[in-house]
């Protein structure tokens, strides 16, 4: 075991996180650079091995040689006219008037399919030739030339560049020519059941007329070239006029590959160069912030500097950090003066009773003070140390709720099935005040924790109970104010809360109540409040707008969520 922690505190030691911030971002731009590199050998391997260009040459070549078969087919193969030797020079004309000239049988016209050809087919990637059916050959796109493409070159000065180029040019052409190497290699082995030794091309003509189908070859000259070669009849009426011979060099297919790859591994060159060269500058816009905060958190841990501390105001994940931890010191100093104003407030209740005690005793000590003056001392004393006791539970459920709010999980509360178990908790009161509930149709839901939304209801009802008259009515309403928002609204038949007093009633240990209602700290309303809030809702006193309920009214606001399951 003891070697295992070695070798675990060994590694940590040079892990990653160790290093400054500006080393880990530089060594992980390496290693993404390295990953890169990797991963565009395979990419090479993979754009040679899947490469479809082929099949693709191979498709459009099948399509053209249909177009040329079927348009030499409708166009090409006519009757000539056949010249007439009793025509002489002194009766041409007679002759051409009445018709005495004969029609051969149908040939393939060479002018026609040598103009077609000409035309559409001069300058491509394909290689064509055309027979006739004696065998002769009508059309041959390598004797075939355009005079306005002939330039004229100087040898001497394209010598001269080609010694003179720089490296980038020198890199270029050595990786095309590996390149290329690698394609025709893979090309033959995977063809190399396919291909087969050069033939005549009349032995393919021969071929194509005896069949009178469509022909493909894979063909492999004397250079070890290889080539693609279609050979398609020219038909007519079931009779061969001809034979059309297509071809082209498969290994020509590589040099667009060979400069996609070029062009990809010199991005990849220049994005790595680009790429440290920005991770240098970004890396101290990042750490020089980080820096400062981590100063500043010791200022405000240690506290050695009264003036203002100014936080980075950014807008991307720094300024979210800076204003997280900026809240954070916030919220701990809220906490701080929550919890002085709370010892202050909870000192101060407590030493009213204490002293009140304290007087009393003392009297109840001396001899000269009455019996009947004992005895009512004797009942402030009881009712003193019921007031402690009461306190002190409420204080605790107080502290107690705080942390609560914080740690229980939350849940999507379905209103109207909450109301039904409000009326059952209060059935049986000792004043026989009922309870009415007024849902809503729409099945609304909130988001919180059921147990402490219904302290929140239970607070608000027994307030309600023991200021209201005996045998009244207590009307809780649910509302829908627009699509997130819900109200609800308590009515009770009490004497009513002044409005002036709309916030200190929810101050801690608040209470306007008379002298004989006992029982009473002054903190339901105030941990009705931080309930609510931590729901994100407002609890309020309003006035009431209801005749029959004239005495207190309070409104509770919550944000609608729904449950995902119920959408």
């Amino acid at each position: 075991m003891g070697q295992v922690i070695h070798g675990v505190n060994k590694y940590n030691k040079i892990a990653l996180y160790n290093l400054p911030l500006s080393l880990q971002i530089l060594a992980i731009n390496i290693l993404i650079a390295f990953i890169g590199f990797v991963f565009l050998i395979f990419f090479n391997f993979f754009l040679i091995k899947n490469d479809d260009g082929i099949e693709k040459k191979r498709i459009n070549a099948n399509q053209n040689l249909k177009g040329i078969q079927s348009f030499l087919e409708k166009n090409s193969i006519i009757r000539v006219p056949l010249f007439n030797d009793n025509c002489t020079v002194e009766n041409l004309d007679t002759c051409n008037n009445e018709n005495n000239f004969e029609l051969s049988d149908p040939v393939l016209e060479p002018k026609i399919t040598q103009e077609y050809i000409l035309n559409n087919y001069l300058n491509s990637d394909f290689i064509i030739k055309v027979y006739n059916e004696d065998w002769i050959r009508l059309v041959d796109t390598l004797d075939l030339y355009d005079l306005s493409s002939v330039q004229e070159a100087d040898l001497e000065e394209g010598d001269l560049e080609k010694n003179n180029l720089n490296f980038i040019d020198n890199f270029s052409q050595q990786y095309l020519s590996l390149f290329l190497n690698y394609y025709d290699y893979l090309v033959k082995s995977e063809f190399s059941d396919q291909i087969s030794k050069e033939k005549a091309e009349i032995s393919y003509v021969s071929e194509s007329i005896k069949e009178q189908a469509l022909k493909e070859y894979i063909i492999q000259d004397r250079d070890g070239n290889i080539y693609q070669y279609f050979t398609a009849p020219i038909l007519s009426n079931n009779k061969v006029y001809g034979v059309i011979i297509l071809n082209y060099p498969i290994s020509t297919q590589a040099t667009n590959l060979g400069y996609v790859s070029l062009n990809i591994l010199s991005f990849f060159i220049l994005f790595v160069i680009i790429m440290i060269f920005m991770s240098l500058i970004f890396s101290q816009s990042l750490i020089s912030p980080i820096k400062k905060l981590s100063k500043l958190t010791i200022l405000e841990r240690e506290r050695v500097s009264d003036d203002k501390i100014i936080y980075p105001n950014r807008k991307d994940e720094i300024g979210i950090l800076s204003n997280e931890i900026q809240n954070m010191s916030t919220g701990l100093k809220s906490q701080i003066e929550e919890l002085e104003k709370f010892s202050a407030d909870v000192s101060h209740e407590l030493k009213n009773p204490l002293t009140s005690l304290q007087s009393a005793m003392e009297l109840i000590d001396k001899d000269s003070i009455a019996k009947a003056d004992k005895e009512i001392l004797i009942k402030n004393v009881l009712n003193d140390l019921r007031r402690m006791n009461q306190l002190i539970t409420d204080i605790s459920k107080f502290t107690r709720l705080k942390a609560e709010i914080e740690l229980e999980k939350n849940q999507f509360i379905d209103l109207n099935k909450f109301f039904d178990e409000i009326p059952k908790k209060f059935a049986n009161n000792a004043k026989q005040i009922k309870i009415f509930i007024k849902k809503n149709n729409v099945n609304l839901q909130v988001l919180g924790n059921k147990n402490k939304l219904m302290q929140v209801f239970i607070n608000l009802i027994e307030n309600s109970i023991s200021l209201s008259p005996k045998k009244s009515k207590i009307l809780i309403e649910l509302d829908k104010v627009n699509e997130k928002t819900i109200v609800f609204r308590f009515y009770d038949q009490g004497k009513g809360i002044n409005l002036k007093d709309s916030k200190k009633i929810f101050e801690r240990f608040y209470s306007d109540r008379q002298e004989n209602i006992k029982n009473h700290s002054g903190l339901g309303l105030s941990i009705a409040r931080e309930i609510i809030s931590h729901m994100n809702g407002n609890i309020s006193l309003n006035k009431s707008n209801k005749i029959e309920y004239s005495g207190a009214c309070f409104f509770i606001t919550l944000p609608v969520r729904h449950s995902p399951k119920l959408n």
